[in-house]
């Protein structure tokens, strides 16, 4: 009987009326339903009720106009083992951690190649949001989409993947090294990748990328930068008219350069035998607390080679003459340092100015910039040398190294000072030493020590080590499972 009623009709005739009730909207029988009426009005719109369910029932229903599809992220970083993925967020959930626990994670994190479990991240959003660029794709991608969600999906890429096509995409400390990178191989060629993206990016971009470049710094490179001469950004400006000068070789023509040798008195010493010996004349409206901010914002734009050229002597003699002046001296290492040039670093920390890591700390983090690893634990190691068993205990002076290093420092400023407790037993007893010096040891400890620092955790008060031991737990975890996929 009801095989001769299609659907199209009860759908039309009959859902509207069974949706509003037949008790105010009778069903008609009068067409198209004639044949459903069975003169019983009852049994009737029974009928048209479970003939148009079974009509819904089988009806495909229309496709989205449009379809909100997660972007495909391809993450091939191992995940971080399932036993330490309660650890881990145990850890980032307490808000009396430092920022040297959650630094260390991070860089840890990169270093092996790691990454959260996508299930975690929401629950360690502050840590996933402030250090997403060390914790692979996904979390980079998860972390763009809580800032705005209504924008584009970016393109990510590992460090590794980047070229000429996807270089611009990546992340800013990444496209830096890329530059650099591929300044050594074409210099012209990197200088026309930065110049494409040059007008796209901000201020802090374009000193970044500029500063990709010095290494291949030649005559062909003068055009673009007598462009950034009109800059919107003096620091773009001031590092271009130096780089500009450095190709011409013209100290005149480099103001920070003229700066420095405006503060600098030469004079001659010793009866039979002259020498010449350098000072530092600090201006008179620089107070002794401000001195290191000083120097470092004055000296930070002059190499070392160009102070040598203009004073005329060689490098070396530049160091000889300033060694009976201290602020001189930091100059010249905060210098060194910029200048990759390590082994007036260690003329310098190995002479005079043997206190280098705390005086050199007090001017704020070091950004060692395209330094490799290996250049950055030489460069730790001619620091601490001075020291040999006895460091500073000055909390600031280690989490500056840390903070420069971003990774855990050489083995010889940790061995002397695990092989026996002395030092930290007088770093809790002398210094009062909290929980955030152990979270600072536990993250600057390199992976080979770290047992023999457990030991010498575990035997302190609880409260000390809340933080320090988990941290430790991850680490290991992170490496063993790092060093294995490599």
């Amino acid at each position: 009987m009801g095989e001769r009623v299609n659907a199209k009709t009860l759908k039309a005739q009959a859902l509207p009326v069974l949706l509003a009730g037949t008790g105010r909207q009778p069903l008609s029988f009068a067409t198209g339903l004639a044949e459903l009426s069975c003169g019983d009005a009852a049994n009737a719109a029974l009928n048209v009720l479970s003939l148009t369910a079974q009509a819904l029932r089988f009806e495909r229903p229309l496709p989205p106009e449009r379809f909100n599809a997660e972007a495909e992220i391809q993450d091939d970083r191992p995940i971080l083992p399932d036993p330490m993925r309660r650890t881990l967020i145990r850890l980032l959930k307490d808000k009396r951690i430092t920022d040297d626990l959650q630094l260390g994670l991070a860089w840890a994190f990169a270093r092996c190649r790691m990454r959260p479990h996508p299930f975690d991240l929401p629950k360690i959003e502050a840590f996933v949001r402030a250090y997403a660029g060390h914790l692979g794709l996904t979390a980079q991608h998860w972390a763009a989409q809580r800032d705005d969600s209504t924008a584009p999906v970016p393109s990510y890429f590992e460090a590794e993947a980047l070229d000429e096509t996807t270089w611009a995409k990546a992340p800013l400390t990444q496209r830096s090294y890329f530059i650099a990178d591929r300044r050594k191989q074409d210099a012209q060629a990197a200088r026309a990748l930065v110049e494409t993206i040059w007008t796209q990016e901000n201020a802090d971009a374009r000193v970044r990328l500029l500063m990709a470049l010095e290494a291949g710094l030649n005559m062909s490179d003068q055009p673009f930068l007598e462009g950034l001469m009109k800059d919107r950004a003096p620091r773009v400006r001031s590092l271009a008219q130096r780089f500009l000068a450095r190709i011409s070789g013209s100290a005149a023509e480099h103001p920070a350069l003229k700066a420095c040798l405006e503060r600098i008195r030469r004079s001659t010493a010793g009866l039979l035998k002259k020498r010449t010996t350098l000072a530092l004349e600090l201006p008179a409206n620089v107070k002794e607390h401000e001195a290191k901010g000083w120097i470092r914002k004055t000296f930070g734009e002059v190499r070392c080679d160009e102070l040598a050229r203009a004073l005329e002597l060689t490098e070396t003699a530049v160091i000889e003459a300033a060694a009976k002046d201290e602020n001189l001296l930091l100059a010249l290492a905060l210098m060194a340092t910029e200048d990759r040039r390590l082994d007036l670093l260690e003329q310098i920390a190995g002479g005079q100015l043997r206190d280098a890591w705390e005086q050199m700390s007090l001017c704020g983090v070091q950004d060692l910039g395209l330094m490799s690893v290996e250049e950055r634990l030489r460069w730790a190691e001619i620091l601490i040398r001075p020291y040999s068993a006895k460091p500073p205990a000055s909390y600031s002076a280690w989490s500056w190294l840390h903070r420069s290093l971003e990774g855990p420092a050489p083995e010889s400023l940790m061995e002397p000072i695990l092989r026996s407790t002395d030092w930290l037993t007088g770093l809790i007893e002398e210094q009062k030493a909290g929980p955030e010096w152990m979270e600072l040891l536990a993250a600057i400890c390199p992976a080979s020590l770290r047992p023999r620092l457990r030991t010498q955790l575990t035997s302190l008060d609880a409260p000390l080590i809340l933080s320090a031991l988990p941290l430790l737990d991850i680490l290991d975890s992170l490496e063993k499972v790092g060093h294995h996929e490599q």
